[in-house]
């Protein structure tokens, strides 16, 4: 009987890393190619990657007004809108500002009493808790001149969407460890997957992949903490209780997801006065179709070097999509390091 490897079919375990960290990692170190029978895919965990282009056109609009102060951190600088982004714009004259720290924002409010200050701000519940904070220290100090742009949003719904979907067919999740340190790993029980907690060094993610695997061969749906020196079960409580003081969950509109119910974090009424869309009455924007596959790649249908524009059109310099341009992108990853699928 022949065994050319082409007459055998070996079901790879699919396994999807979460969190762009990983992602980037996992590119880094050479392990997406490294395990026997598991196919490694990158989900929707680099924030950046999943802001739709129209919010970002939004703030982009926002900050043609020359009254008005853009802070936000680099990643977002260089990412596409629909007619532009942060960094054509400050090129233009647009007064956009690179901050290291959410309380730069403040400082810049004080030293510019006379202009509003708008931070853009995009994340997850890692960097919610920090924008809560800073929201509540504004309303504390009654700063009148800062708002927020929120473009923050839960992760769960995105997994839960994700979990159910039938094209997908996720074996087991590789779920991230930072915003597990936040949330808590007993969170993550509604998968109802093979799931482990793991941190981002090169053996934690080789460990924590063996574990997943041996959890999907004996069939169980639990979730195993490989990242325990930084995760507990409940979570980080003072940072998870800042979040549901300042935010409450609203529909929204993920790049490659579409809409899902109670995935954005909104500014709640208390601190509305902090709501840069309520402040400036800021007007919807149409959705575009994106000039390449990120919504795809970004659910795992297909890896980067299957998109037409990868690595030709859409490099580094000149970026037609967010996935090749934050340093969680996907997209960033497979082209610095040189990556293709097997």
């Amino acid at each position: 009987m022949s065994t050319h490897p082409k007459e055998i079919a070996v079901k790879k375990n699919k396994i999807m890393e979460v969190c762009g960290t990983h992602t980037a990692a996992i590119s880094k170190f050479g392990l997406r190619n490294f395990f026997d029978g598991v196919d490694m895919v990158s989900g929707p965990g680099c924030p950046v990657c999943v802001t739709p282009s129209n919010r970002i056109e939004q703030c982009v609009v926002l900050s043609r007004n020359r009254n008005i102060i853009i802070a936000t951190f680099g990643d977002m600088l260089r990412v596409p809108s629909i007619t532009s982004s942060f960094e054509k714009e400050k090129s233009s004259g647009a007064d956009i500002r690179i901050i290291y720290s959410v309380y730069d924002c403040l400082k810049i409010a004080s030293e510019n009493q006379k202009k509003e200050v708008v931070f853009a701000g995009a994340g997850f519940e890692t960097t919610a808790p920090a924008a809560a904070v800073l929201i509540k220290e504004a309303y504390k100090r009654k700063v009148k001149n800062f708002s927020v742009f929120s473009m923050f949003k839960s992760v769960f719904p995105a997994l839960e969407n994700i979990a159910k979907s039938k094209d997908l067919k996720i074996d087991g999740f590789l779920l991230p460890g930072n915003v597990a340190s936040i949330t808590g790993s007993d969170d993550f029980k509604f998968l109802k997957k093979p799931c482990v907690v793991s941190g981002f060094l090169e053996n934690e993610i080789i460990s924590a992949v063996n574990i997943l695997e041996r959890l999907i061969k004996d069939k169980k749906n639990k979730i195993a903490n490989a990242y325990g020196y930084a995760v507990s079960p409940g979570g980080n409580k003072k940072a998870k209780k800042f979040i549901s003081e300042v935010f409450d969950l609203g529909d929204d509109y993920w790049r490659g997801l579409g809409v899902i119910k109670k995935s954005g974090f909104k500014i709640n009424s208390k601190y509305e006065n902090f709501d840069a869309d309520k402040k400036f009455c800021i007007k919807p924007v149409s959705f575009r179709k994106d000039a390449c596959l990120c919504g795809k790649i970004m659910k795992g249908i297909i890896t980067p070097d299957k998109c037409p524009g990868f690595a030709k059109k859409c490099v580094p310099e000149n970026p037609l999509g967010p996935c090749m341009v934050s340093s969680e992108g996907i997209c960033a990853a497979y082209y610095k390091y040189g990556e293709s699928e097997k």
